[in-house]
């Protein structure tokens, strides 16, 4: 019908824009701080991706994400945030700040992709930054598919020296004990669990 034949067009469109924006350095990160609640001290920062699109202005990345994932685009966008963000904390440290870890998320489209260790080991290689500082965050359901496999790959990327975090947990099916098999550094729960807290009897 016409409505969903406007959707059609205006994803195409989105579609089109976006490899345009990872050409013409549309794109942009914005560093959120992690906290740690004993001190209040900043410990890491999680990058964001942001797309400031010449005519439309600010798009959400719940608009673009699912475009960028869909058409394979998501490989592209995920090689620029790395590099993005190496470049970002080589600067930090040529200002003299501290060395903070920074984390970045990954797809599950890219966390399949057979070469994606290769693809970590040369961009540590190759951008100068210490693995020590580099985090990668994955949803739950994206390890959770083909779990023992994923164990395997998982601690490959651990041997590099970074960081491993996985987010939404507690969206899917996965007990905390299965969890415990998994090589990571981060458990991040997912805000359904942790909104009402506070006001929780």
């Amino acid at each position: 019908d016409e409505e969903m034949n406007a959707r059609s067009v205006e994803h195409l469109k989105l579609e089109e824009d976006l490899r345009e924006a990872l050409r013409s350095n549309q794109l942009e990160l914005r560093y959120q701080p992690q906290i740690e609640t004993e001190t209040g001290k900043v410990v890491s920062f999680e990058a964001l991706v942001r797309w400031k699109h010449p005519s439309r202005g600010m798009i959400s990345p719940a608009d673009f994400i699912p475009v960028a994932e869909r058409t394979g685009q998501i490989i592209e966008l995920g090689e620029w945030v790395l590099a993005e963000v190496a470049r970002n904390c080589l600067y930090w440290d040529s200002l003299g700040l501290p060395g903070f870890r920074v984390c970045v998320n990954i797809s599950p489209l890219q966390f399949n992709q057979p070469n994606l260790l290769h693809q970590v080991q040369g961009f540590l290689s190759n951008s100068g930054m210490d693995a020590d500082r580099l985090e990668l965050e994955l949803t739950e359901s994206a390890i959770m598919t083909d779990g023992e496999s994923n164990i395997s790959k998982l601690s490959e990327l651990k041997s590099l020296g970074l960081d491993l975090a996985v987010d939404d947990f507690g969206t899917g099916y996965s007990s905390l004990s299965y969890l415990r098999r998994f090589p990571i550094n981060t458990l991040k729960i997912d805000q359904s669990f942790v909104a009402d807290m506070q006001s929780a009897d």
